[in-house]
């Protein structure tokens, strides 16, 4: 399946500024989040203002939970809600992913779009909680993966390039095996800016690697 790049624009968001606004990583997400006929219950960790939740919900009709620890971006995605009339459909949850508590294996398939960067953070105090990432902020996503996800369901990450081989020794030693990844490029650059990774809990090992998505 071809990555549509507006694959989101069927949906509408509460402006949260020039920081917080959808980017390709969020049409990524949810273009490679693709759930199966089994997949009715879903969970993003680290929803901001509701990008991914609406879109998820609207596109594949699933009931979506999202998660957000920052108080500002949590309000505007409840708003969110009613603008894209997906009262029963999405709900958001104003707590850290190290915090939050749902009964074990209650969710079908886990999302996310994390924190990307470990080198470099911003002055922005917002900007800087929700994009600027440390280690045990990836052992926490990866731990409430593995507990609220579902036995044999399917997590689905965008990750850089920067710090992918930390998820993945992490995501291996809770037993979330990689099942399928894809590089993204973006039109001028030569490597990849991002990586985009579907796991099954408690999967078998094989990996395919599909073809590169190159961004225009």
């Amino acid at each position: 399946m071809k990555f549509d790049p507006d694959i989101i624009r069927c949906i509408e968001i509460v402006d949260a500024g020039p920081a917080h606004r959808p980017t390709h990583a969020s049409s990524l997400l949810v273009w490679y989040a693709k759930p199966g006929k089994g997949v009715k219950r879903v969970l993003e960790l680290g929803s901001g203002i509701g990008t991914v939740s609406f879109a998820l919900a609207k596109i594949y009709d699933v009931e979506v939970v999202g998660i957000e620890k920052e108080r500002e971006l949590y309000e505007k995605a409840v708003k969110g809600i009613y603008l894209n009339q997906l009262e029963g459909k999405v709900s958001f949850v104003n707590a850290s992913v190290k915090e939050v508590s749902f009964e074990p294996e209650s969710f079908d398939m886990v999302v996310s779009n994390p924190p990307h960067h470990t080198k470099v953070k911003s002055k922005h105090p917002l900007k800087a909680s929700t994009r600027s990432l440390e280690r045990t902020d990836i052992q926490a996503f990866v731990q409430a993966t593995f507990r609220f996800l579902k036995n044999g369901g399917t997590a689905v990450y965008v990750l850089s390039p920067e710090n992918f081989v930390e998820w993945l020794e992490e995501f291996v030693s809770h037993r979330l095996e990689p099942k399928r990844m894809c590089f993204v490029h973006g039109k001028i650059e030569k490597v990849a800016t991002l990586v985009l990774l579907r796991l099954r809990k408690n999967g078998k090992r094989g990996l395919i690697v599909d073809p590169p998505v190159i961004l225009s």
